[in-house]
């Protein structure tokens, strides 16, 4: 076996200087030294990796008049931090000085901030939840100042004072969320102590406005107002800006909007605001109110997406369960569909029922609006769905957009005519002005202009494709273009009116150089975008990266490319561009290459995704891996289709914790169908086994999830495998889950011996996790305490997000009973951890096992109010065997509280479906016949929400102090 230091390779360290400077190990805060060494560290995270010269590390250190010899003094320190900081953070001299290399070490500041970012991203799609879980945890990150000790020193100063800005932008971000989830009165304090520190800056005083309103503090927020108005008067002279009047105005006539209850949903916001469509807008909101079915149809281009979101958006308030988007343009052509519907609403894929069922089973009860967009090249399959939608969820309404009628019962087909001559000219008007700001509509422009739009037959797209050339055109050149090229006029209806925009598409690139054309092409194989090292290596490998960057920077003017903001900047093509582009592809004979250049670039960045997964960057590498799924897809479909089995099992081998754990089971489809052409030695064949069987196991299909796994036979996966993925894992979940936890526990026991001796710190941690649960499930909790304690030890040198969740529940599970309240808080650290990467599995069982625990010892009411979160959770990521587990844990509850007619129906609940129940054995005889699982799972969570909610209501009494 090989030793300690072997085994976990270079140690983690963190380094944290929001508050005081302080550097972590894995076992605990490293001694840095006195102020000399101190104030050197400092400056070299300032640096952020860049090379400092050696010339200004004296000055930082010594200032104006450094002593002889204050060269060797450097080196000496510059030893000494080496020494300190070993391989995990490298110190480096690198002419004309030094630099501190952090791609293997965190730096608590860099953490905040992309924290922050992923934050204001899932706020612009309208995921405000997720928004504040992000924010609290970059704002809990901070310990006092930034750079505290060092923050009057030169070199320290600017970075500070730009932590500290981003700070606070980052409070007033966390109570605009808490506001638009209906928190507000958490909201008004911390916007109070905002406005007080910041008297001139409107953002937080409007939101303390709104909160207050919100908060039935009329008289409050109008006083918000009136105190924000004599201050920027008072210091600058000059009115509140437009948002705080328009505010004020709502507040004095009572805006029902301002109190309305925030809807969920996955809508995204506008980048730019919406022209014209008045009519049709109305039209479709009272065709939503007439049927359960509207489908906007027309030519590509003709702003059906546009108008099916604005429209969503100004409907979704009548929908307690909000307005979601569900985007096919990204699906292979004839595809299923009940996947991507699944993905977007956030659900997974339940035990014993397809993807469309599960799908059907979540929207039953629901009163929700749901956008089912660009149909066209996938009819069957979408039309099928929405069908069975329709006649099944009654309190759905589906708004669809095809280029066809999707041909349902009760489908109301409104068709998207092109824009009249006023709206296109003011769409002209407002692209044009994000391109060129100074552009101006005089009398000549304004005639070119509308000569341009009715050349155009009044298409939003090839409006917008004209206004991007105006800021090298004039209006009168771009029109005159357009009247010398091949453009069809003169005719009405949908065949002409797309032969002009086809035209007005090939005029745009025609106007583009060889080189942009060429990487527009390439664009054209991506199903959901990339970001510029994919554009790079799959589009345009041949030219430098800068070079392709400035290529595409000139598509995202000229409209041909969309560019969207993220934790990665991704680029991507509207689906009419994008068949335009596919189309030109073929007839450069360029698609075969840029088809395997997509796929081979996919495969490996699946790898490099799983690998990062299991990494310290988990977070970044889940946020970044989610927004490339479309494409993961698209590779898998396009090597199966073509036999390359190599790419497509190494593929399926690197993708299974990226996708079971945060998207849904559509993957270990993929592993089935791979698994009688794939050749039983090749390296990722195990790994594809255990993936197939891991999704037999998670539909609830324990035999077929066990004659799958014994087709790995002796093979065991290499170190590194997705922790799903393993064929000999399943076998001893079945074992445990059947009740044999000897033969479970046997298995995971012999898996740690082999983690330690492969050095898999990530496996060891995932085995030691099981063995601790194993015994837990045994009845012997303490004998499973060195297990959790090790696996602690060892997630903490990873530094691997989920395997800090897993090891902290499995210690809290071990310790539930003889200590609660150091159980609680490690559930809630599992929770958070897990959460914070999208692994809604984990987040899911360390909620519970919370819930549980507040039950038995906590706060009734707390209890109860997690207990509900828990039953939602489950609802989602449709996992009966953990929800029978919650109800058992609701009954535990009403039966503290004494709600003993609430506990007893419960209780019936969990018998009629043979599960069971912390109350005892049937009060009286069953009939011997079980319920329908489903039927009796949605009755006994139906039960439990109503108990828990006359719990939360205080109906019923609570002993709560």
């Amino acid at each position: 076996m090989r030793d300690e230091a072997a085994m976990t390779g270079a140690a983690h360290v963190h380094f944290r200087v929001l508050g005081p400077l302080s550097v972590e190990g894995p076992g605990g805060a490293l001694a840095i030294g006195g102020h000399k060494p101190r104030t050197l560290l400092a400056a070299l995270l300032v640096a952020r990796g860049e090379v400092v010269p050696a010339e200004r590390l004296v000055s930082v250190l010594w200032g104006d008049g450094p002593p002889d010899g204050a060269m060797t003094a450097l080196r000496a320190y510059v030893s000494r931090l080496r020494g300190v900081l070993g391989d995990a953070a490298p110190l480096r001299h690198r002419p004309p000085g030094y630099c501190l290399a952090l791609h293997t070490a965190t730096l608590d500041a860099a953490d905040f901030e992309q924290r922050v970012r992923s934050a204001r991203a899932a706020a612009a799609t309208g995921d405000h939840a997720r928004a504040l879980a992000d924010l609290d945890a970059a704002l809990a990150l901070w310990r006092g100042d930034a750079l505290a000790e060092f923050a009057d020193e030169e070199f320290a100063a600017p970075e500070a004072a730009r932590l500290t800005e981003l700070r606070t932008g980052a409070t007033a971000d966390r109570a605009d969320e808490l506001v638009a989830l209906g928190r507000s009165a958490e909201a008004v304090p911390e916007l109070e102590a905002l406005v007080r520190a910041n008297p001139s800056w409107e953002r937080p005083a409007v939101t303390l406005m709104r909160a207050r309103y919100a908060t039935g503090r009329q008289a409050d927020a109008l006083a918000a107002f009136h105190e924000l108005r004599a201050r920027l008067d008072d210091e600058l002279g000059v009115e509140p800006a437009a948002p705080a009047q328009d505010l004020y105005r709502r507040i004095l006539v009572h805006d029902p909007a301002l109190t309305a209850t925030p809807r969920p949903g996955n809508l995204p916001r506008r980048a730019s605001g919406f022209v014209g469509r008045e009519r049709e807008s109305a039209g479709v909101l009272a065709a939503l109110r007439e049927g359960p079915l509207v489908t906007l149809t027309g030519v590509g281009g003709a702003g059906k997406s546009r108008l099916a979101v604005e429209v969503a958006g100004r409907d979704r308030a009548r929908f307690d369960d909000g307005a979601w988007l569900c985007e096919l343009a990204a699906l292979p052509e004839d595809s299923p569909v009940g996947d991507a519907v699944s993905a977007a609403l956030g659900i997974r894929q339940r035990s014993g029922l397809s993807v469309e069922q599960t799908v059907l089973e979540y929207l039953r009860p629901r009163s929700l609006l749901l956008v089912v967009d660009n149909c066209e090249h996938v009819l069957a399959h979408a039309a099928a769905l929405v069908g069975e939608v329709v006649q099944h969820c009654p309190g759905v309404v589906v708004l669809a957009t095809s280029r066809e009628p999707l041909g349902v019962d009760g489908e109301q087909v409104r068709p998207v005519p092109p824009l009249p001559l006023a709206d296109a000219t003011a769409l002209f008007v407002q692209r044009a002005r994000a391109a060129t700001p100074d552009f101006r509509l005089d009398p000549a422009a304004a005639d070119a202009v509308a000569a341009i739009c009715a050349r155009l037959d009044g298409l939003p797209l090839g409006i917008e494709l004209a206004a991007a050339r105006m800021r090298v055109m004039s209006p009168a050149e771009v029109a005159a273009r357009l009247e010398d090229g091949p453009l069809l006029g003169g005719g009405r209806g949908p065949v002409p009116r797309h032969q002009s925009l086809a035209a007005a598409i090939e005029w745009s690139y025609r106007l583009l150089s060889g080189p942009e054309q060429r990487l527009f092409r390439g664009m054209s194989v991506f199903a959901g975008g990339a970001d510029l090292r994919a554009v790079h290596g799959v589009a345009d490998p041949g030219a430098a990266e800068d070079d392709v960057l400035d290529r595409l920077t000139r598509l995202v003017d000229r409209s041909m490319v969309v560019a969207r903001s993220g934790v990665h900047s991704r680029y991507g093509l509207l689906e009419t561009l994008r068949a335009y582009g596919r189309s030109r592809a073929a007839d450069a004979g360029e698609t075969a290459a840029l088809t395997r250049r997509h796929v081979e670039y996919h495969v490996d960045y699946a790898e490099r995704a799983g690998a990062g997964l299991q990494s310290p960057d988990e977070r970044a590498w889940a946020e970044e891996a989610l927004g490339v799924y479309d494409d993961l897809r698209a590779a898998f479909t396009r090597a199966a289709a073509d036999a390359e089995w190599d790419l497509a099992v190494r593929l399926v081998a690197a993708v299974p914790e990226l996708v079971h754990l945060r998207v849904g089971y559509e993957a270990y489809a993929w592993a089935e169908q791979l698994l009688p052409v794939v050749d039983p030695g090749h390296p990722s064949y195990a790994a594809a086994v255990g993936a197939a069987a891991r999704g037999a196991w998670n539909r609830g299909d324990f035999p077929h999830a066990v004659a799958t796994a014994r087709l790995a036979g002796d093979r065991r996966p290499p170190p590194g495998t997705p922790r799903i993925a393993y064929p000999h894992d399943v076998l001893a979940d079945v074992a445990l889950y059947e009740g044999d936890v000897a033969r479970a526990l046997a298995h995971y026991v012999a898996e740690s011996e082999r983690a330690r001796g492969d050095g898999d710190r990530i496996r060891l941690v995932w085995t030691l996790y099981y063995v601790a649960v194993c015994h837990a499930v045994g009845r012997h909790p303490e004998e499973g305490l060195a297990a959790a304690r090790e696996s602690l030890d060892v997630a903490e040198a990873t530094a691997n997000p989920t395997a800090l969740s897993m090891a902290r529940y499995a210690l809290g599970l071990v310790l539930k009973k003889s200590d609660p309240d150091a159980a609680l808080a490690l559930f809630d650290e599992a929770e958070e951890l897990a959460a914070a990467v999208r692994n809604f599995w984990w987040q899911g069982i360390a909620m519970m096992e919370g819930a549980a625990t507040r039950a038995v010892h906590g706060d009734p009411v707390e209890a109860a109010r997690a207990l509900v979160a828990v039953l939602a959770h489950w609802d989602r990521v449709g996992d009966a065997t953990q929800q029978w587990l919650n109800l058992r844990y609701v009954a535990r509850l009403l039966q503290r509280v004494s709600a003993t007619a609430d506990a007893a129906t419960l209780h019936r609940h969990l018998v009629a479906a043979g599960k069971p129940s912390p109350l005892g054995p049937p009060t009286a005889p069953g009939n011997g016949r079980r319920a329908d699982p489903r039927a009796a799972e949605a009755a006994a969570v139906a039960s439990a929400r109503a108990a828990l909610g006359r719990v939360l209501s205080g109906e019923l009494a609570t002993g709560r102090a």
